[in-house]
């Protein structure tokens, strides 16, 4: 399963969410950085060129949301075109459809199934699914 190690970028500040995220992606064949919280998600992506983040709406200091918004518009603009899967435990239409509005691809809630993490980041890469 040769993705050419496309770069994914899991941003999450629970650690067992983390982990398990990044061992699905890793099996999978993906390069796979990991961020405990929104400064270190742009952190990374300041001095990283990322095929994909998987981002938590809610995190302490910086959010999910905050970290989208300056990807999207701020100064992070040179990243703006990289796909972006929103993590959630909050699976309100509004909090969904705001996500969607600043410019995420898709989103997925907690908890999920495995299959369903990379079923979506392979279908955003446009990579086969079932291989």
């Amino acid at each position: 399963m040769n993705q050419d190690k496309r770069k994914v970028l899991v941003v999450d500040d629970n650690q067992d969410i983390r982990e398990l995220v990044m061992h699905i992606l890793d099996a999978d064949g993906f390069h796979v950085f990991s961020a405990v919280d929104g400064e270190n998600a742009l952190a990374i992506l300041r001095s990283n060129q990322v095929d994909l983040i998987l981002l938590d709406v809610m995190m302490p200091g910086t959010s999910g949301l905050e970290v989208l918004t300056e990807i999207r518009t701020g100064s992070l603009k040179q990243h703006r075109d990289i796909p972006v899967i929103m993590i959630t435990s909050m699976a309100t239409t509004k909090d969904i459809d705001k996500a969607l509005a600043i410019g995420a691809n898709s989103y997925i809630v907690k908890p999920f199934r495995g299959a369903l993490i990379r079923e979506k980041v392979r279908t955003i890469l446009e990579l086969p699914v079932n291989n």
